[in-house]
């Protein structure tokens, strides 16, 4: 019973909130695409209450594709199961006898290099060092 009587007091508190709300001029400012600030009072919401929801968008930020390459470069000359002479931007797994579970561990080492989760669909995909690196060059989330 006592949590009954909280939740009647909480509604009334609200309902109270909404009145004050309904009654109030509009102070909420809305950015348009940063361009230009712009008041809208009809964002109203149940009870006068304003609901809105916000997105926020941010640039794109890709790697430079030298700098991936380079990268991508490194860390295969650093494996131990790669032979570093056969390393090249354009060598694919086979070349450099990869077999599933290096592959695997390769694809582990990118994304943690890398900063990126790498979906298996995507990862089983990936064949050549080519590939990779357009993959990371083109991933937005990449560091």
């Amino acid at each position: 019973m006592q949590s009954a009587g909280t939740g009647i007091r909480l509604f009334r508190s609200s309902w109270k909130l909404a009145e004050k709300c309904r009654n109030s001029t509009p102070a909420l400012s809305i950015i348009d695409h940063g361009e230009t600030v712009k008041k809208n009072p009809n964002i109203l919401g149940a009870f006068g209450m304003r609901s809105f929801s916000q997105v926020a968008y941010s640039p794109a930020t890709f790697i430079d594709n030298e700098e991936v390459t380079r990268r991508v470069m490194e860390l295969l000359k650093s494996k131990p199961f790669i032979d570093p002479s056969k390393v090249s931007p354009t060598a694919s797994f086979e070349d450099l006898e990869l077999d599933i579970l290096d592959s695997a561990e390769l694809m582990m080492a990118v994304e943690e290099e890398f900063a990126v989760d790498i979906p298996n669909e995507d990862s089983d995909k990936m064949a050549t060092t080519a590939q990779v690196i357009d993959y990371i060059a083109a991933h937005p989330q990449a560091k």
